[in-house]
């Protein structure tokens, strides 16, 4: 396994390669660095609710107060390509999103990111 990669549960992100897709996938979709960086955000603070503003600051390097759609059209493109471990890609209303795998996601095993 990649020394720089995260793993929870079903869902394994690695730093590089930026790949997406089962194990064994003949084929595999591109994570963008930006969807990959806030993959890995979300990954390393299982359960823990990230803010836009914080997501906005640290994966795009906006300034505080910026207000923008980005967060929101990259965290549904990564859900489109997360396909059935989307569900553990949270939103919380007013707060902001947080990755939570589902129990049963554990018992899988775990794609490449």
């Amino acid at each position: 396994m990649n020394p720089l990669a995260i793993s929870r549960g079903s869902v394994s992100a690695a730093t590089a390669p930026a790949m997406v897709g089962p194990l064994a996938a003949p084929q595999s979709t591109r994570l963008t660095r930006k969807e990959r960086e806030l993959l890995n955000i979300l990954m390393q603070n299982p359960g823990r609710c990230i803010s836009r503003e914080t997501l906005l600051t640290t994966v795009w390097k906006y300034s505080e107060g910026a207000r923008t759609r980005t967060v929101d059209v990259h965290v549904q493109r990564l859900r489109r390509k997360l396909g059935r471990d989307a569900a553990a890609l949270k939103t919380i209303v007013r707060l902001g999103y947080c990755w939570f795998p589902e129990p049963e996601a554990l018992g899988r095993p775990a794609p490449v990111w």
